[in-house]
């Protein structure tokens, strides 16, 4: 259900100039604060909505995650959030982003951690086959974008800091369930 209603979301925002929702290098001097996790949801034009639908859509059919309403909306913020951050302090020379492709990343490996209890070996593939994406994108010379496709160039760092950040979420919730499992344990 939140995901049909992110993907409304998403549809309706496209209908407005995305100008105004993209992420852009000078927000925190113009206070426009709103943009760190508005340009995630806006797109560069409506093959590159579809794309990024197309792949959320698959990652639900493969992984079917298990979460809440809650969990979907803490995901969708830290790694909106983190993403637009780790932009303004990584790569300053970017001047704008629209898209959903940065948290989708996270997304998939969440998504994948959460499969883990039910289906070891896709859940797996799954971590393998995003990581393996991410680091063709950034460490070798073959072109894995769809740059083409959406006729702006990807930016493939946010990939990156997507899956690393669902990487660190994963990490935290792990430690935090150790963590909780030995103060009962002692208590």
């Amino acid at each position: 259900m939140f995901v049909a209603a992110m993907l409304a979301i998403m549809v309706i925002l496209q209908l407005f100039d995305v100008h105004d929702l993209r992420y852009q290098y000078d927000w925190l001097p113009n206070g426009e604060f709103w943009r760190l996790l508005s340009a995630h949801w806006v797109h560069v034009n409506w093959m590159h909505l579809i794309l990024n639908v197309a792949g959320l859509l698959l990652c639900m059919a493969i992984t079917s995650p298990r979460w809440s309403i809650r969990q979907w909306i803490i995901y969708q913020l830290i790694l909106g959030f983190g993403i637009s951050i780790l932009f303004s302090l990584r790569n300053p020379q970017l001047e704008w982003y629209a898209g959903y492709s940065g948290v989708l990343f996270g997304v998939y490996f969440l998504a994948a951690v959460d499969l883990y209890a039910r289906e070891k070996l896709i859940a797996l593939l799954l971590g393998a086959a995003i990581s393996i994406k991410v680091i063709l994108e950034q460490w070798s010379d073959l072109k894995v974008t769809t740059s083409d496709l959406i006729g702006t160039p990807v930016i493939i760092d946010a990939h990156l800091y997507g899956l690393g950040l669902g990487i660190s979420i994963a990490l935290a919730q792990r430690a935090y369930t150790i963590g909780h499992r030995g103060a009962k344990a002692g208590a």
